[in-house]
């Protein structure tokens, strides 16, 4: 899907937005719509029907 970006972000190196964001558990993935807005969230690691609802979802 080359309109869909990833980006891994180091929990314990970013404190501060891991407060901003609520994350309380490692991993969790935000799906963010084109505007930067979260419009999901899956904690632990999602499963690939999960992602692809998602994605779906803002589309």
């Amino acid at each position: 899907m080359p309109d869909v970006h990833y980006a891994h972000i180091d929990a314990e190196s970013h404190l501060e937005l891991v407060r901003k964001l609520d994350i309380r558990s490692t991993p969790t993935t935000l799906f963010l719509n084109s505007a930067g807005v979260e419009v999901g969230r899956a904690m632990g690691t999602p499963k690939r029907a999960q992602v692809q609802a998602a994605i779906a979802a803002i589309h």
